[in-house]
């Protein structure tokens, strides 16, 4: 967990600071980092969440890139991956609860994200039309 959050404290100063491109390389790091840790660590919630502050973080970068239809990838990927590790647990088991509210978390986040940048997706679905 301690590489995981030295990714993201890195991709964090370095977002800040206006460099996207190696703040998505360490998000998308972080983002691997979180997979691995998915299935094998002993806090099964702080992976989760270490798994989606990653995923979002990611889409965030590659928005403000303009790579819309990466981060919307970005979003169906880490929705998929959490589906898919809730789908090994039986329904009454804690952590399917735990994946349910990370899930609409990343729904209401994905949502803000289509409406803070709908005119620039709509724009290069445009451009692509051309």
């Amino acid at each position: 967990m301690e590489l995981w959050k030295q990714e993201i404290a890195l991709g964090n100063q370095v977002f800040q600071q206006g460099d996207h491109l190696t703040a998505l390389q360490h998000y998308q790091n972080a983002s691997d980092r979180a997979r691995q840790l998915l299935d094998c660590w002993f806090d099964t919630e702080a992976a989760i969440s270490a798994l989606v502050v990653s995923g979002l973080n990611h889409a965030e970068t590659q928005c403000r890139l303009g790579e819309f239809e990466a981060a919307i990838e970005t979003y169906a990927t880490l929705s998929l991956d959490l589906r898919r590790f809730q789908n090994s647990f039986a329904p009454s088991n804690p952590i399917v609860m735990l994946v349910s509210e990370s899930l609409l978390r990343i729904k209401r986040e994905f949502l803000t994200l289509t409406q803070t940048y709908a005119y620039d997706i709509l724009k290069l679905r445009s451009t692509k039309a051309l």
